[in-house]
């Protein structure tokens, strides 16, 4: 683990992947401690590890109890008091008090807003420090393969450039503000049946393995994670799964080769929970870190594996060090608070969530401009659903059943936040009917279709507007059995469709969802995407029904329509072949030649856009002013980890014009795909830039991408090594991943 003058040059000068200059210059450094580059935490690490014996190097190396979800032993005799972890996506969880439920992963991603990235993570990030938490387990940056995962609210989305670029700033943010982030789940966890498997004696279980080729391994599944090392992360979790037959947690390909050698880590690799099996093999395979420890494979246990020459002394020192540098590298040396997980440290973050929450909604659809309503026109409301409301069970399940209904703040299972409060739908549509006198009328009871029924009799319904509230919830542990809404949420869609002329509908939901049964019923004119919205959900969504918010958010996963459309499934028995290779969400949709519902990216605004004068030039950053170098400049941290093979330098840069040819205020997400010469043999078009660009009506901007040279690099299978392909590069500037929205086409020769 040693730290070479160009690799310290390097930390002071690299950058990484595509990124819009303009975008970037709204994001502030906001960190709380004086920050470390990673050879001076090594450093400084090695001088306390010195100190230690071996007995108190190896209990560094395991959990122990305590009060937070995963613990490392306190050293009294070197005055070290150990670290506390918890569980993190989208807030501080594992049930604490005075914690804000952030939105998730899913809709922060949709949000496609870099700015929204770090200031998110930034207020995570603040929750943690006020607790006296170490470790903030997230970011969650497996990719969204399978629909019906679990999983998917915790994380980015179905692109891993834009899972990326979630992660590095997601690192970033919670890092700043002296809290160690973990990428997690590493690597391939896709999916959770039989993720932990079924037991078949006392230390043995049959879990799934993923299997995958070497060009899928790196281009999809490891970018989000090197995304993660390049930004600086002090911990990667492994998962649970086993990939191509070897368990995660004792990989020596992906965790000493990938992960340790290929991408240079320099922190420490954790299991989940549970996920070590054995003590020699994970060790040398690169493991650092069993959580929670009670099994007795690491920790203490390694003194003995020592002493009879199975594991050398010196990889005991490698894992204490990589254990105790991530505490140097983002300062926690420096007064750093002492654990108290119910202190308040929510401040004003609820301001940042509803921003967040509003941005990451997406309108799907919009007949004849339908939305935004006007209270003064649109005064006669009726809102159906029970995702409308509060749930019947409160607010602190990370599990949820038929017999709780209500709004979905997140997804469950261990991403899951006990918030503070939480704030739905009918609430705050309720204070806005007060304020702006509008006549409202409910039923969350959604099937009392005699009640329903009735109202469509009502005085005035003929002028009405329909609110229809659906939801589909998931969580950790069990993956979802279909991609239809909550308790037949489909049949209340159509009943009021039939008998509203305008009807909108509200799709509160974890991840895809197939909308075919309704979504071309002529009485259905709108359509808003509320996603996984956070506790500030009520607010956001009024914010954006009546205009006072013009919603920008886009997909970040296709919506197919046919689930067997996405060509990729849960494997409910045995293991779980990637045979799409590269070929997921929209390349897929594109190799075959099928229309999705809605495709990647796609999102309305309630104004329109232009896009004008593209232009594709070689990087030049010569001038410490120009763009490039500016960009550089406002992305660098002490504790990044490029590494020295020159992948992030910039070597194209594209620019042109946006311009808001509308009557609102609002934003448009500019979207670089890459169409790359045949000797790469990659999909139709790659996502590898965007920008989202708020505008006031007549304004324009000059939008400037960076390409880097790994966005133009694909992986070669056989020199082992990123490679820019020979040829001509194609530059599409869309609104989604359908062909029919570029708006700006040019070309580079390499």
């Amino acid at each position: 683990m040693s730290t070479t003058p160009l690799l310290l040059v390097c930390v002071a000068i690299c950058f990484l992947s595509t990124a819009s200059v303009i975008d970037d210059s709204k994001t502030s450094f906001q960190s709380q401690v004086t920050l470390r580059t990673w050879g001076q935490a090594i450093a400084m690490a090695k001088s306390f590890i010195a100190q230690l014996t071996l007995q108190e190097k190896c209990h560094l190396t395991a959990g122990v109890g305590g009060t937070c979800a995963g613990n490392i032993a306190s050293l009294p005799r070197v005055n070290f008091s150990g670290f506390c972890l918890l569980d993190t996506p989208s807030g501080v969880g594992d049930g604490v008090l005075y914690s804000t439920a952030f939105v998730s992963g899913i809709h922060i991603a949709a949000t496609w807003d870099r700015d929204l990235f770090y200031r998110r993570a930034v207020a995570i990030g603040k929750e943690f420090r006020g607790k006296g938490v170490h470790y903030a387990l997230g970011p969650m940056v497996n990719m969204d393969r399978n629909a019906r995962h679990g999983r998917n609210w915790e994380g980015f989305g179905s692109d891993p450039y834009l899972s990326g670029e979630n992660a590095f700033f997601y690192t970033q943010g919670v890092q700043d503000q002296g809290v160690v982030a973990t990428a997690k789940l590493y690597i391939c966890n896709e999916q959770d049946t039989h993720r932990s498997g079924v037991m078949k004696g006392a230390n043995d279980a049959v879990v799934y393995s993923a299997n995958l080729d070497d060009k899928t391994m790196h281009e999809i599944y490891l970018w989000p994670f090197a995304s993660s090392v390049a930004a600086g992360a002090g911990s990667i979790m492994c998962s649970a799964n086993e990939i191509n037959d070897t368990r995660a947690c004792q990989n020596n390909k992906t965790q000493n080769g990938l992960l340790k050698g290929e991408l240079g880590y320099m922190g420490n690799i954790l299991t989940d929970w549970m996920g070590s099996k054995s003590t020699v093999d994970p060790v040398l395979s690169g493991l650092d870190i069993d959580m929670p420890g009670y099994d007795g494979y690491m920790g203490d246990t390694l003194v003995l594996f020592v002493q009879n020459g199975s594991i050398p002394e010196s990889r005991i020192d490698d894992m204490a060090t990589r254990i105790i540098a991530p505490y140097y590298l983002v300062g926690q040396d420096q007064d750093y608070p002492t654990v108290d997980l119910d202190r308040d440290a929510m401040e004003h973050n609820y301001i940042i969530n509803r921003e967040a929450s509003r941005a990451g909604m997406i309108l799907l659809k919009n007949l004849n401009n339908a939305l935004p309503l006007n209270s003064s026109v649109n005064t006669n409301i009726y809102i159906y659903g029970q995702a409308a409301g509060q749930t019947t069970c409160g607010l602190e399940q990370t599990a949820w059943n038929a017999n709780c209904g209500g709004a979905l703040y997140q997804g469950g299972g261990s991403g899951f936040v006990r918030p503070a409060y939480a704030i739905d739908p009918l609430t705050a549509l309720m204070q806005k009917g007060r304020d702006d006198r509008l006549q409202i009328r409910y039923i969350t009871n959604q099937n009392d279709f005699v009640s329903i029924n009735r109202t469509f009799r009502d005085r005035g319904f003929q002028n009405a507007n329909c609110l229809v509230f659906i939801s589909a919830w998931s969580e950790e542990g069990i993956d979802r059995t279909d991609l239809y809404a909550f308790d037949n949420g489909e049949q209340l869609v159509l009943t009021v469709a039939q008998n509203c002329l305008q009807t909108i509908v509200l799709v509160n939901s974890v991840s895809q969802l197939n909308l075919e049964r309704w979504i071309d019923h002529p009485n259905v004119v709108g359509v808003l995407w509320t996603g996984m919205p956070g506790s500030e959900y009520g607010p956001a969504l009024v914010d954006v029904l009546f205009g006072d918010y013009n919603p920008g958010g886009k997909l970040v996963f296709s919506l197919a329509k046919n689930d067997s459309d996405f060509g990729t499934d849960i494997s409910p028995i045995g293991d779980s072949n990637y045979t799409e290779g590269v070929f997921l969400d929209y390349r897929h949709f594109d190799k075959y030649n099928i229309m999705p519902r809605y495709y990647f990216g796609h999102g309305l605004s309630y104004t329109n856009f232009s896009f004008d004068k593209l232009e594709v030039s070689q990087a030049n950053d010569d001038d410490k002013n120009s763009l490039v170098s500016l960009y550089k400049q406002r992305r660098m941290r002490p504790y990044n980890n490029f590494g020295d093979s020159g992948l992030y330098d910039p070597v194209y840069t594209i620019t042109f014009i946006i311009k808001n040819t509308g009557k609102y205020y609002g934003s448009e997400v500019a979207q670089l795909y890459l169409g790359f010469p045949a000797e790469a043999r990659e999909p139709l078009k790659i996502l590898r830039g965007f920008e989202q660009v708020y505008l006031e009506p007549n304004e324009f901007k000059e939008v400037a991408l960076v390409l880097s040279r790994k966005d133009i690099s694909y992986w070669n299978v056989v020199n082992q090594q990123w490679t820019v392909a020979s040829g001509t590069y194609i530059v599409w500037i869309s609104t989604s991943a359908n062909n029919a929205d570029i708006k700006l086409q040019g070309f580079f020769n390499v």
